[in-house]
């Protein structure tokens, strides 16, 4: 292969490319160690942008194959009391692969397939690199919303250790109502309090102001409210749950507010 058409087909850093061949002839050795950065920040997407498409899509699904690994081979191979052990060999050892070897190795690894080839490799195009950009963004964007996904499921499990303790207080707050023929006042209002310590929640108790009993959250939803609020009807409480300023999506469908009708 040409030197001067190699450094064209390289494109950027096609002269790393060249000293890390000449060494390679030099040594008489096709896996040398060096250092490539573009393969350890995103190895599938650098594969990708250097026509490696078997390589890419290797590099993408190696996850799903280690998980598939540790969940069937690694507890048929290994018994219980060394499973942890185990699963921490594997994942350290995906670790060094990707995060070490494979960087160190990447140079070789792309060399030695042209020298295979015979030829000098088509330079990156507009359409490699959208579809090494493509590779980064869209598992950067699917281990995003996973990780929102997870925050909102775990915010909405606070909000309903305060949403049961609520709902336990329309029991005494309806046997108040059939005694006196009206909803606790000031008064009565530290009665229909919840007294205990909660995990989540700040505070839970009636509130006279608003007819509802009102439940504020703790500091990981920057106490936010929400109520169940009582409204006397034909002799009887109808309630409704709401958000006060807590964020409707933290609430279960049955206490968020309707959504608008189109017109």
């Amino acid at each position: 292969m040409d030197p001067e058409s190699l450094r064209a087909a390289f494109g950027r850093n096609g002269g790393r490319y060249l000293r890390h061949f000449e060494r390679m002839q030099h040594a008489g050795r096709t896996w040398l160690p060096g250092w490539n950065f573009a393969a350890f920040l995103h190895s599938t997407g650098w594969f990708w942008y250097r026509r490696m498409y078997g390589w890419s899509l290797l590099n993408l699904t190696a996850p799903l194959l280690l998980l598939f690994a540790l969940v069937f081979g690694v507890r048929w191979l290994v018994s219980g009391d060394g499973m942890g052990v185990a699963l921490a060999a594997t994942g350290v050892a995906y670790l060094l692969s990707v995060f070490v070897l494979l960087p160190l190795y990447a140079d070789s690894l792309y060399l030695a397939r042209l020298r295979r080839e015979g030829k000098a490799p088509r330079p990156p195009s507009a359409l490699t690199a959208i579809g090494a950009l493509a590779l980064i963004a869209i598992p950067g964007w699917m281990a995003y919303a996973a990780a929102a996904a997870q925050i909102e499921y775990q915010n909405r499990a606070r909000v309903a250790e305060g949403l049961s303790v609520a709902a336990s207080l329309r029991l005494p707050i309806a046997e108040f109502y059939e005694a006196n023929r009206r909803l606790p006042g000031p008064d009565e209002a530290a009665q229909f309090r919840h007294l205990g310590a909660l995990q989540h929640t700040a505070s839970v108790g009636w509130d006279p102001a608003r007819k509802a009993i009102v439940a504020v959250m703790g500091a990981r939803l920057e106490g936010g409210r929400f109520e169940i609020a009582a409204q006397e009807k034909d002799g009887a409480i109808a309630w409704t749950c709401r958000p006060i300023d807590l964020a409707p999506e933290m609430l279960p469908f049955s206490c968020r507010p309707p959504a608008p009708n189109p017109r």
